[in-house]
């Protein structure tokens, strides 16, 4: 009986051992897992897919305002054959998928070349969704979640981030006298003759008798416009 049982026990931990020794690298209660070895000491995080960025609602926007103007890279225009109005017109040069460093259209923003002066330049945050949009293989991902809040409608939260992603390409000082009709939204005093005398919000609107803006790209979300309101029915502070 006790050679019995020494067997069976021989014979569990054989089984046991031989279940450890050849179970898939990385296997999770028997679900093989693949694993990326990290020896170059990088992060390696960046194989995530970045769903926080969208095309049409966070990259289109900024090459609509500061590139795709009459002159340079418009569809009339096209300059060094860059056309920056559409999805297929914006991947089809200088762009290599998945990888931003070797995308040219991104580069030549790193590096300051472009948007050329008096056209400011791209600050961080716009760089960065380009970069992000760029690095998870630039989708033409059109079905984006509303990334805004009615509820905040301070100057300083929420209308400047519209204005510099939307307007300051063409209503910027420096560069609104060639190309935003004279009309500065860059400053608070200019931007406050704007909101008052119902141009501002008229023009986003899309409404009768006023210009469609911004020019050249789709009208701003309801939230957006819905904010831009609220900011100026509360008196149109510097807040």
């Amino acid at each position: 009986m006790k050679k019995y049982v020494v067997l069976v026990c021989v014979m569990l931990v054989f089984i046991s051992f031989y279940a450890c020794t050849h179970k898939p690298q990385g296997a999770i209660d028997g679900v093989a897992v693949v694993k990326v070895n990290n020896t170059s000491n990088t992060d390696t995080t960046t194989d995530v897919i970045d769903t926080s960025v969208c095309f049409q609602r966070d990259v289109l926007p900024i090459f609509i305002a500061y590139c795709a103007k009459s002159g340079c890279h418009d569809a009339a225009t096209a300059k060094k054959g860059y056309n920056l109005t559409t999805y297929n017109t914006i991947i089809a040069k200088g762009l290599v998928k998945g990888n931003s460093s070797a995308s040219k259209l991104y580069t030549e923003c790193t590096g300051g070349k472009m948007p050329k002066a008096p056209t400011p330049k791209l600050d961080s945050t716009q760089l960065s969704l380009i970069s992000r949009w760029i690095n998870k293989g630039a989708p033409n991902d059109t079905d984006c979640p509303v990334n805004c809040d009615t509820t905040k409608y301070t100057y300083a939260a929420a209308i400047v981030p519209i204005l510099n992603n939307y307007c300051y390409g063409c209503h910027a000082t420096a560069v609104a006298a060639g190309s935003g009709g004279g009309i500065i939204l860059d400053t608070y005093s200019a931007l406050l003759i704007q909101a008052q005398n119902g141009k501002l919000l008229g023009d986003l609107q899309h409404a009768t008798g006023y210009n469609q803006m911004p020019l050249g790209g789709a009208q701003l979300s309801e939230c957006k416009i819905t904010q831009v309101s609220k900011w100026i029915q509360a008196g149109a502070q510097n807040n």
